[in-house]
């Protein structure tokens, strides 16, 4: 048996959250290397050190355990605090330098979540914009109102856009795409936002 960066790993009793917990983090190293095509049930077996039967009766399918790691990878916490700053707000620039760092670290499950075209996965992520709306209103000390949480979930798809350009079509450097996400939630917020208000 092998572990996610590829060595040999002997099988250990645990209980059936443990378990579960391991055949996830095994499945989330072989997914975030590579597409989902190219893992096979065997693959992500073999790296947890347990029988395909076993995996079945934790996850069900390739594609259910599939999705359980897009779920889990794509709800990625905000930093909450200030430790970085460069003339802008130091929380939120913070902020968008843990998720671009996350999004750089799981490039491959990065771009297939947020690809068009998988209802179920394009659901998760949709949730996953949800938590992160929430976490963005409460990092910037916003008042929760449905103009709000819609900007910032509005705000959700110019992110996934900006660094599917930067990762995926090259148009954009890692540098332009933070100055696209530091400066344009903050822009929404102070110009568009009082706009919006009744």
């Amino acid at each position: 048996m092998a572990s996610p960066d590829g060595a040999r790993t002997k099988r250990v009793r645990m209980d059936y959250d443990d378990r579960r917990r391991s055949i996830l983090h095994a499945a989330t190293g072989l997914f975030l290397r590579r597409p989902y095509s190219e893992v096979s049930i065997s693959d992500i077996a073999e790296v947890a050190g347990v029988a395909k039967g076993l995996l079945h009766h934790y996850f069900g399918s390739k594609r259910d355990l599939y999705l359980e790691v897009v779920r889990d990878v794509t709800r990625v916490p905000l930093p909450v605090g200030p430790d970085a700053g460069d003339g802008q707000d130091p929380t939120w620039a913070a902020a968008v330098d843990a998720l671009l760092g996350f999004v750089a670290e799981n490039r491959e499950l990065w771009l297939d979540a947020t690809a068009v075209g998988d209802d179920e996965v394009a659901s998760i992520v949709d949730d996953s914009r949800e938590v992160l709306a929430e976490q963005t209103i409460e990092v910037l000390g916003l008042e929760d109102t449905p103009v709000v949480r819609a900007l910032v979930r509005g705000y959700g798809g110019l992110v996934q856009e900006v660094t599917r350009e930067w990762l995926d079509r090259g148009r954009l450097t890692e540098a332009q795409a933070r100055e696209v996400l530091v400066r344009t939630l903050p822009l929404l917020l102070e110009r568009v936002l009082p706009e919006l208000r009744p």
